[in-house]
């Protein structure tokens, strides 16, 4: 038994180079990591969101209960005028927009938008030119709401 050699044993199975399959499985890792990324900026970077924070100021602002309310229904109709025409001209062309007023801003935030109730919105027309505004608020900050949830998703006028 003295005569024979010791057993030689296989060199241990290297981790480099990687075989194809952990080459895919990294490939993915890291491409669902970016897409992952890419889509949270975007989430988070939509003027929609801020809008719609905006907007639940402005109701906690001049609901009939707040003792703060500084110009009624005549300052709620414009500043919500004003929150639409901005979050507008961020989600659609510039020369598309900003020339619109009256019975054409109207339908443009009709057309541009889904659930949008044109009874409520009519008081956009020109609401701010009036000296005694009568309008249901609630029913104007619902369909604005409505509309910064829906406007740019599928919308006639989308960019």
């Amino acid at each position: 038994m003295e005569q024979l050699r010791p057993m030689q044993l296989p060199d241990p199975i290297s981790w480099w180079p990687l075989a194809l399959g952990w080459w895919l499985l990294l490939v993915l890792i890291i491409a669902s990591v970016f897409a992952l990324l890419w889509w949270l900026r975007r989430r988070w970077a939509d003027p929609r969101r801020y809008a719609l924070a905006e907007l639940k100021n402005l109701q906690a602002c001049y609901s009939p209960e707040s003792s703060q309310q500084s110009g009624g229904q005549a300052a709620l109709l414009t500043h919500c005028n004003q929150l639409l025409k901005r979050t507008a001209l961020t989600l659609y062309p510039r020369h598309d927009v900003a020339s619109l007023s009256g019975e054409a801003w109207i339908a443009f935030l009709l057309s541009s938008s889904k659930g949008c109730e044109a009874e409520a919105l009519q008081c956009l027309k020109n609401g701010a030119y009036q000296q005694n505004v009568e309008y249901d608020s609630a029913a104007l900050l619902k369909s604005c709401r409505q509309w910064l949830k829906t406007a740019g998703k599928g919308g006639r006028n989308n960019a």
